[in-house]
Order: structure tokens, then sequence, then C-alpha cells
């Protein structure tokens, strides 16, 4: 759905058409995600205002726009500073500010501090606002434009549109994974701004054509606002790819990935266990072939024959380790069967905690709804959802641990019967049983507290029902790899499964460990936390979590890449965008252009990047080791290899 909201229409009528034409490219948008469109408007800053042509918010993404109401050559003779020029004539300059570049900084800082008023702080990294140079006719750049703009690293964020015809695809490909709002973050925006939806029209007859010299003012601006709408693609909707901005999460895939893990196990453990059976099986046959022959042989042998003695004490030593191996069978049974019974005692606690889960989820009164890590209601104003993190909801480990109990009960009594009647081979069966049940309880039973409420704050009871953790906290996230996310008093913290605050509230954002860091924020900057909770030393304008022994992180150079709290030995290697790492592989740009290195570049620039080339767009590899990429004006696919490769 769009919102729209422009206090005031613009003086300049040509600007106020290029402001409709984006109206009615985003409204023709029916698949695209819910829209706010501000035009128009002023935000304070300190004791003046500054004023904003228009911004486009998205779940994934928050634009700037600057509307140019002119086409023509355009020469950039020095990015930061400077006027610019279309056709050798300044434009978009002010007395206080001398280019679109230093408007768009201006305008982003402004519109950083509005915005974190009103969201909360874990919505969106407003230093991920991106910017768009919107012209109204075609641009053509001068030999000396992508070359300026590649020398500064911090115009990442900005883009310059030298067709209009493409803003749609341009909007679309701008989402982030550092912006996500959820629909109450933009239900909130539209409700402070007062703004209502815009409803499609039905298109009206046509009525006859009109003489030129009857044509108004009105119907002149409707005429050149159709035909920039034109201009800005809205007519060219279907060939959107949304998957451009490659950030959509599927979860349904990743509850498959763990699926297929966990059935991946299974078969392992399962050939393990019919592999050590065969092998006790053909240690027991051969056995027995021996004690048979010796005794054969001791029975054909003259009881005064010297080697008549030499076989008895074979066939004795063969007897003894028998009956050695049997006694060990039979304390391992005995072992087994008090192990098998402690199994079942923990099978009927998951039954009891199932139930548990099934009162709190389906028979809790009112008054005390059922604890969830993923709804933390405030005192007062809109609750905030939280944004899904990867695990197992509530939900979804009951579903699990009804299926692991329906699935492991039966064969429980099957193992019990086997057992019986074939003591031999019970220490294989044993083990077994241990290892698929151990694999059981821990892939089906969730080890992490449950939380509860008490009013509007937040606490921890243990699987036993016991308080582990009063409720003290604001919220309380999912556990993951033992640890969850704390807010208090609106910073944020850690929490252990053991209910100690291994690291106390002090951050505006805290994110769970990867790589054996957390990243955090300090207000709007970013740094690590080790597994003691101690920060690294530097902090960054933004950064990525660590994987493959590296992140991505945003000084005043740039973008590169350290490997832990110690700063790089030597000058790292910069780029004006850098993502995290993958099966040895990371998306970066540089000179205006994406690519994909591996880790000896880091160390290497002179090794290049080859197999692979340079590419307008790029998106990160894919489930199927697929990467999509624009070169020359061609889309296409290519794999780890660099190689083209069929959709």
């Amino acid at each position: 759905m769009l919102h729209t909201y422009q206090p005031t229409p613009f003086p300049d009528a040509v600007r106020q058409g290029q402001y409709e034409a984006v109206l009615a490219a985003l409204a023709a948008d029916a698949q695209a995600p819910d829209t706010l469109l501000l035009s128009n408007f002023s935000l304070p800053t300190g004791t003046a205002s500054i004023e904003l042509d228009a911004v486009v918010v998205r779940p994934r993404s928050i634009t700037v726009l600057l509307l140019v109401p002119r086409g023509g050559l355009l020469s950039i003779p020095d990015f930061r500073a400077g006027a610019w020029l279309l056709d050798g004539v300044p434009f978009g300059n002010t007395p206080d500010l001398e280019n679109p570049f230093q408007q768009f900084q201006v305008q982003r800082e402004a519109l950083a501090g509005w915005l974190a008023d009103l969201l909360p702080s874990e919505a969106a990294n407003l230093n991920f606002i991106s910017g768009l140079v919107l012209f109204a006719e075609p641009v053509r750049f001068g030999p000396e434009v992508e070359e300026r703009m590649s020398s500064v690293p911090a115009a990442s964020a900005f883009h310059l549109l030298p067709d209009p015809t493409r803003f749609t695809r341009r909007v679309a490909q701008l989402a982030s994974p550092e912006i996500d709002l959820t629909p109450a973050d933009l239900q909130l925006l539209t409700a402070h701004l007062g703004l209502t939806p815009v409803q499609p029209q039905p298109e009206p007859e046509q009525p006859a054509p009109a003489s030129p010299s009857q044509t108004s003012p009105t119907e002149l601006l409707r005429q050149k606002a159709g035909k920039l709408w034109r201009w800005l693609g809205a007519e060219d909707l279907s060939e959107l790819d949304r998957t451009d901005s490659g950030y959509e999460i599927d979860l349904v895939a990743i509850r498959n990935q763990e699926k297929a893990q966990l059935e991946e196990l299974r078969a392992s453990l399962q050939a393990d266990v019919n592999a050590q059976l065969q092998a006790l099986e053909k240690r027991e046959a051969e056995r027995e072939r021996s004690i048979a022959k010796l005794r054969e042989e001791l029975a054909a042998a003259s009881p005064a024959a010297p080697e008549a003695a030499s076989l008895a004490s074979r066939l004795a030593a063969e007897n003894q380790e028998k009956a050695s191996i049997e006694a060990t069978m039979q304390t391992y049974q005995a072992q087994s069967a008090a192990r098998t019974q402690e199994l079942e005692q923990k099978i009927q606690q998951l039954e009891a905690l199932i139930r548990q889960l099934s009162a709190g989820s389906g028979g809790a009164p009112a008054s005390a709804p059922p604890p969830s890590a993923q709804v933390n209601p405030a005192a007062s104003g809109p609750t905030w959802p939280k944004v899904p993190q990867f695990g197992r909801s509530t939900q979804a480990a009951q579903n699990l641990l009804e299926a692991g109990l329906a699935q492991w009960k039966p064969r429980y009594q099957q193992a019990r019967t086997y057992t019986r009647r074939y003591p031999r081979r019970s220490l294989a069966v044993g083990a077994a049983v241990l290892a698929l049940g151990w694999w059981a309880l821990r892939s089906s039973t969730t080890a992490a507290p449950t939380p509860f409420r008490e009013g509007n704050r937040w606490g921890l009871l243990s699987a036993s029902g016991d308080t582990l953790l009063p409720a003290t906290y604001a919220s309380i996230g999912e556990f993951k790899d033992g640890r969850a996310v704390v807010e208090q008093a609106g910073v944020k913290g850690f929490v252990d499964d053991a209910g100690k605050e291994v690291v106390k509230p002090a951050y505006a954002a805290l994110y769970p460990y990867a790589g054996g860091y957390a990243r955090a924020r300090i207000g709007k900057l970013y740094t690590f936390l080790d597994e003691k909770g101690e920060e690294f030393g530097a902090y960054y304008y933004s950064a990525h979590d660590f994987a493959e022994g590296r992140a991505a992180v945003l000084d005043y150079r740039g973008w590169f890449y350290i490997t832990g709290p110690d700063a790089p030995t030597t000058e790292p290697v910069v780029f004006q965008e850098a993502y995290s790492f993958q099966k040895g592989l990371a998306r970066v740009k540089t000179g205006g252009r994406f690519t994909f290195i591996s880790s000896d570049y880091l160390a290497d620039t002179t090794e290049g990047i080859a197999p692979f080339g340079r590419y307008t767009h790029a998106s990160d590899f894919d489930d199927q080791d697929r990467a999509r990429v624009q070169q020359d004006g061609r889309t296409f696919y290519i794999n780890r290899k660099g190689e083209e490769v069929k959709d």
C-alpha cells in the first residue's frame, strides 16, 4: 500500500510534475511492498530547517530523492566541493550547499535525526539511508563522472540516475539488510504524519480531444506528468526483478535446510550403527569357527601327543576370552538398561513439558498471556514486533518434540525386546539406542529457558518451571548458542541460559554472536564484543557480522576487513562496498564496479580478481551457488568459478 505526504505543492511546475510522476509510478506497482512517499517538507536542524524534495520509505530501504528539473551533459569538476554542471550551467547549488552530494549529506543527517526519535533502535541502521538524484530529462555523463564518484567511498550510498525509465528498478535495488522496518514501524510513521493511503482511481471516460487553443495549463501539466510517468518506468513494471536486492529472507528455505541437515545426521548415525553391528557379528562368527576348529583338532589328537597340550591351552584361552566378553556385555547391558531408564524418564519429562506448552499456548486466560520470546509489549504506545531470528520458535520446538517422541517411543519398546532375544548383540543395539536417543534429545529439545511476563517486564523460567531470572527486562530475545539479547531501560545486553547477565545492558543495538564475536552499536557507531563481553578498541560507521574469520567494517577510509580485535598491522585494502565472506568468496565494489574476491586478494592485490569480471550490479551467491550479475547491458548468472550458467 502506498501512503503519501505533501504539505504543499512545489512552486516549480516541472518539479511538481516530477513528484506526480514518481507518485504514479509507485502507485502503479501493485506488487511492491508498503511504501511511504514524503515530498516537499521540512525538518528542523537546530535553529534552522532543511527542505527535502522527497523521501521513499520501504521495509528494506530509506531513500532521499533530489529532484533536478533539467537534463543534459553532466560534468563534475569536484565531487565533494564546487558546483556541478549540466550543459555547462551550474545546478543544484544553494547559498550554503554547492552541489547535490552536499545536499544529500545534510538532508540524510536531518532525516536520520528525525527518524531516530520515531523508530526503535533495532529497526534500521540510519547510516544506510541512500540518496538518488532524479533528473527530469535524460542525462549523459561526462568522462570524469565515474572516476570522481569512485574516489569518494562515502558516495557508495549516493546514486545518479541518468535514465528516468529505470527509477522503479533502482529503488528496488537499494534494499539493504541493515534496514528492517516492520509494518508497525511504517504504521507509526503514517500515524505520526496523518497519512492516508492512495486509492487506485478508475480510468475516466476519455473525452473528445480538445483543440490546442482549449488546452489549459493544468492539462499541460497533467500531460507532462504522464510523460514523466512513462520515463519513470511505470509501464515497464512487469520486467522488474524483485530478487535484485538479494536480501529477502526465505524462512521456509531455512527450515528445509535444517530438516535436510537433521536427516543427513540421522542417516550417518544409522550407517555407523549398521557398520558396528556387522563388525560385531563377523567377529562373533570368526570366534565360533575358531573354537569349533580347536575342539575338532583336540578331539582328533592323541592325549599323549605334544600338540594336545598346546591345543587345550589355546581352547582354554579362547573360552576365557569369550567368557570375559560375555561378562563385559552383561555389565554393559546393565548400564544400558540404566541409561535407557534414564532416557525414558527424560521422555516423560518432555511429555510434561509439551503439555505445559500446550496449556500455555491454548488454554491460558486472557490476563496471563503465554510467554513468548518474540512478543515484547510496552507500557504504552505501539508494540514493536521483534525481527524474526534464525532458530526454532516455541511452537516449532513443540511440534518437533511431539514428532520425536512419536518416533522414538515405539523404537524404545522394540529395543527392549531385541535386547532380551539377542543378548550378544545388545552392545551394538544399546549403543545405537543411546546415540540416536542423544541425537533426538539434542535436536528436538530446547535447553533454553522459557520467558515469562509480569506486568510489562520479562523474566526466565527453567525447564522445571522455577524462576531462573526475575522479570526485570523490557524484552528478551531468542536464545542462540546459549545467549539471548535482553533490553533494559532502552539499552541491550546478554544473558546466558543459566540466567546470568554475562553482558550488562549498555548498547543501543546488539546482535547474536557470529564467528565468535557479537556486533554492537553505541550511538551511531559500531564495534564488536568477544566471548568475554570485552569491546574491541575500534569503532566504525557500519559493520557486518563476522563470517569465515573476517568482518567487513566502514570507517572514514571506506569499507575493509578485520580479523579480530587487533587493528590491521598493514594498511587494509579499502573498497566502496564490502560484504561478508561465504564459502571463501566475498562481494565487493571498487572503482564503481562489483566483483568477487577471496581472502588471498586481501593479502596481495596483485593476485587480481580472476576468474571474475567487473560488473555493473551483482548479488550474493544463492543456495545454488549462483550470483546474478549485470555486465555490458546483459544480465546473467555466474557460478563460483566465474563461469556463466543458465537460469
